[in-house]
């Protein structure tokens, strides 16, 4: 009962801003609405998933959670990259499971300093916050990447042309990807405190965890989302070669739809 009321508490806050989206006519209100929407429903059917998951606490159920997450951040790379190929889901699910996993493991075993890894209520949300901090970050950093081969493929066929190798030619590109990625990961370590608050460490501590471990575990795990992007990035752009190149090293058919206020 006393969680019904919080929530009815909380859903009132949002008289505010309907008054606000009324008063000035903003164009937001289905917008709004569908947002709120989604967001309730998805987090009632994630509530209940995995309210089974951490009481039955089996590994094999533990990872095909995973591999579901996996599959929806792929596609929502896919969608942030703006590529309008499917085939690239292999490749950006590849990327992402391995140091998602690997990571994941990593984190829990040696800095979480835990006996059971596979434990749903440790992989689980640490995965998870891996996969959702790449979504965004990989997404813009692959389109950066196939935009620039776009526009800019003469000169890759130029430095071909000119005895570079494919890696060689694709240098410059990998390079603006990875800063796409990295930069992204480093604003938001540069301003957790003055322009963004700590999530996790407001979080942790609201569970009533003591603020030298709600510190820590901010700290390290900005760290290993760094580590992750930059990681899965370049294991991406590895196995998506074959999807990008044919057998002359000669670009595919590529073609993402660029936003085009942003740079390349």
């Amino acid at each position: 009962m006393m969680l019904f009321l919080q929530v009815i508490l909380g859903f009132l806050m949002l008289a505010t801003p309907f008054f606000i989206i009324f008063r000035y006519r903003l164009n937001i209100l289905k917008k709004t609405v569908l947002a709120l929407l989604k967001l309730s429903v998805t987090m009632i059917l994630t509530a209940i998933f995995l309210q089974y998951l951490f009481e039955w606490n089996n590994v094999t159920a533990n990872f095909m959670w995973i591999l579901l997450m996996i599959g929806i951040s792929a596609v929502g790379i896919l969608r942030k990259a703006r590529l309008q190929s499917m085939r690239f889901l292999i490749p950006i699910s590849i990327g992402v499971a391995v140091t998602s996993l690997l990571t994941g493991l990593y984190y829990v075993i040696f800095i979480l300093g835990k006996n059971t890894p596979f434990d749903a209520r440790y992989l689980i949300p640490v995965v998870g916050l891996l996969i959702g901090n790449m979504v965004e970050n990989n997404g813009r950093a692959l389109a950066t990447y196939y935009s620039g081969l776009q526009y800019h493929a003469q000169l890759y066929t130029y430095l071909l042309g000119n005895g570079a190798t494919h890696n060689e030619a694709v240098r410059y590109f990998v390079k603006r990807a990875l800063e796409k990625s990295a930069v992204a990961n480093l604003a938001n370590m540069s301003v957790v405190v003055t322009g963004m608050s700590p999530v996790l460490l407001w979080s942790m501590l609201l569970g009533g965890t003591d603020i030298l471990t709600a510190v820590v575990f901010q700290v390290t795990m900005s760290i290993v989302m760094f580590c992750t992007s930059m990681i899965s990035l370049l294991i991406t752009l590895r196995i998506a070669r074959s999807y990008s190149f044919d057998s002359y090293e000669q670009l595919r058919n590529v073609r993402p739809v660029v936003d085009t206020n942003q740079s390349v």
